[in-house]
């Protein structure tokens, strides 16, 4: 009777070890899965992945909604990792191009990129039906060669039609854009107050952000909250 009692709670020790590691797991994210995460994003775009994370390194667990990875190099050399939420995080990884193949690539050799189909001007969003492929002599670290990079971007100058883009001819997604009008909230105590501001910089989730109080003229520093918001506190909600 009293080894059945034993092997009773022996099991019951297991379950409740089992569970609460399991809880703890699900709490986290490591670098092993980020980086495979990455690889898949960069493969999915055409692109090599050589990026390195530290394999034991765990961050607060973030779903695939609220997961935003983004190229702020606009060539893959610099990946921005973002969870957007209420544990939010970012981080930026490097992804080390293989110098010895590019050195090998021909300038001279005609590759498919993505092109406007009619003239745009400068701050027009791009659809894809604004999108036609053609034949190009050039290098693909310098022309856009997918779709996906495209759509719903901005120009930084007008172009002609048919005329090849580049990285350079787009606008990076951000949060909040320079000169955008915007709530400032600052939480006292009891009391919350708010202004309206216009933003001095270009800003993601949670970025510092320089932004000009429209009533006072007076210019302060908050945090990037959503895009018509931002936060005196990191901590306000």
């Amino acid at each position: 009777m009293e080894i059945k009692s034993f092997l009773k709670i022996v099991f019951i020790s297991i379950i409740i070890s089992l569970a609460y590691s399991s809880n703890a797991n699900s709490s986290t994210i490591s670098g092993f899965e980020l980086q495979k995460k990455i690889e898949v994003w960069l493969k999915d775009r055409g692109k090599n992945a050589n990026i390195a994370i530290l394999e034991q390194i765990k961050y607060p667990y973030c779903d695939n909604s609220k997961l935003l990875i983004n190229d702020i190099s606009g060539n893959y050399k610099l990946i921005k990792v973002n969870c957007v939420g209420k544990n939010s995080w970012q981080f930026i990884v490097r992804n080390k191009i293989n110098e010895k193949f590019k050195k090998k690539e021909r300038i001279n050799k005609k590759i498919q990129v993505i092109a406007l189909k009619n003239s745009k001007n400068k701050d027009e969003i791009i659809s894809e039906e604004d999108l036609v492929l053609i034949s190009k002599k050039g290098s693909e670290r310098m022309y856009v060669t997918n779709k996906k990079d495209v759509i719903g971007k901005k120009l930084t100058r007008s172009l002609r039609s048919k005329e090849a883009l580049k990285y350079s001819n787009l606008k990076n997604d951000w949060l909040i854009e320079k000169n955008a009008i915007v709530t400032i909230i600052n939480n006292k105590s009891f009391i919350t107050i708010k202004e309206e501001g216009l933003a001095m910089d270009d800003a993601n989730f949670m970025e510092k952000i320089r932004v000009k109080n429209i009533k006072s003229g007076k210019i302060i520093e908050g945090y990037a909250k959503n895009k018509k918001k931002v936060i005196l506190n990191t901590k306000q909600n």
